[in-house]
């Protein structure tokens, strides 16, 4: 399908599984017999007053996504070490291949591709790193600045050249621009009086010794009612559990996965701008946006998706993992049908598209393309 992206404005919206296998997606193994089965955002907003699951499942988040996040692999873990380089090669294949898409694009077309994410983790800055010195692109996260960088949504607009030795000739350098909608690990709010309020660092946030020891291993109703017991008579655990939501509130620059998560923080002006952002690009003329790994349980991105196919000329492709992942999009976009210009690509031969399937689909010249409203 590659041939259908030369000379559009091509957008990325990539979620928790393109990074599966290493972090745990957002969706959990809650089971209520009153509401069925949830995620862990619905978890936490069918539980507001409950306070103990609140701060156990936060205590969760922590150690199951966020830690994780980090990638900082160990060499005695030879199991999540294969993980990890497996899931790895997976990122470094796209970026290389959007790079040579790049390079291969006429003079008359903006080498730059947006690639939006709702992840936390650091797979794209790590993957950018390891191709420096290989290919000459731009790799743009939206910070400036050496030793401690700031972020502003100024730095995406930016075009980079090479030029010769004697500046007799002008080459633009493609550029990879990554929006991290819902924030990083390796973000931190600046406390900085003399900061605006919503500027964020780039820097690692510290954590150790910190915290307690994870308490379940999933979000279930079992699981959690043993952490209940277990501080039931221990309010130094309840405290230090405790403190873990409070401080990851305070410093972590983290969008939540909870149903007021805007509401919830004071610097909401920057990601606000990262989902307008996403909105002018697909406002765009010609312009693709390519769906992995999101089943667009995010209403604020549903709707700015589904407002944005009113736009005759955006082409949307949905890779969707398995056949049951096409209704569960349907139903988080509030659809009954996808419009025409929405393409889902399913899975064949019983196959689901995990992320080996999804490159190969993309990036292979006429490549087979099954869907239901295929153009």
């Amino acid at each position: 399908m590659i041939e259908k992206l030369y000379g559009k404005n091509i957008n990325f919206l990539i979620g928790s599984g393109a990074s599966f296998g290493m972090i745990p997606t957002l969706s959990s193994n809650y089971v209520d017999l009153i509401y069925g089965d949830l995620t862990i955002e619905e978890v936490l907003e069918k539980n507001k007053t409950d306070e103990d699951l609140q701060n156990i499942v936060y205590l969760y988040y922590y150690h199951e996504i966020l830690k994780k996040g980090y990638l900082e692999i160990s060499e005695e873990s030879t199991e999540l070490k294969e993980k990890y380089e497996e899931v790895f090669k997976n990122y470094q294949k796209l970026l290389e291949n959007l790079i040579n898409l790049l390079q291969r694009e006429s003079y008359q077309k903006e080498k730059r591709i947006n690639i939006f994410t709702t992840n936390y983790d650091l797979f794209f800055e790590k993957v950018a790193d390891s191709l420096v010195g290989k290919y000459e692109f731009y790799f743009n996260d939206g910070s400036s600045g050496n030793i401690t960088k700031k972020l502003s949504m100024k730095n995406y607009h930016k075009k980079i050249y090479h030029t010769g030795i004697f500046d007799n000739f002008d080459r633009e350098i493609p550029i990879i621009n990554l929006f991290k909608l819902h924030g990083s690990v390796s973000w931190k709010y600046v406390n900085d009086k003399n900061n605006k309020p919503h500027e964020i660092k780039v820097e690692y946030f510290e954590t150790e010794g910190n915290y307690p020891k994870n308490l379940i291993k999933e979000v279930s109703n079992e699981e959690i009612e043993n952490a209940k017991e277990t501080i039931k008579n221990n309010e130094d655990l309840k405290n230090k559990i405790k403190e873990v939501k409070n401080e990851l509130f305070e410093k972590f620059a983290l969008i939540f996965p909870e149903k007021n998560k805007f509401e919830n923080t004071l610097y909401q002006e920057f990601y606000y701008q990262n989902l307008r952002q996403l909105s002018y690009e697909l406002e765009k003329q010609n312009s693709i946006l390519i769906v992995f790994g999101f089943s667009f349980a995010d209403e604020h991105i549903a709707e700015i998706v589904k407002r944005a196919c009113n736009n005759p000329t955006l082409n949307i492709y949905i890779f969707c993992y398995s056949l049951d992942t096409k209704n569960e999009i349907l139903n988080n976009l509030k659809l009954e049908e996808f419009p025409n210009n929405i393409k889902t690509i399913l899975p064949e031969d019983n196959e689901n598209i995990d992320f080996k399937i999804f490159l190969k689909k993309l990036f292979e010249v006429n490549s087979k393309i099954e869907s239901d409203n295929n153009e």
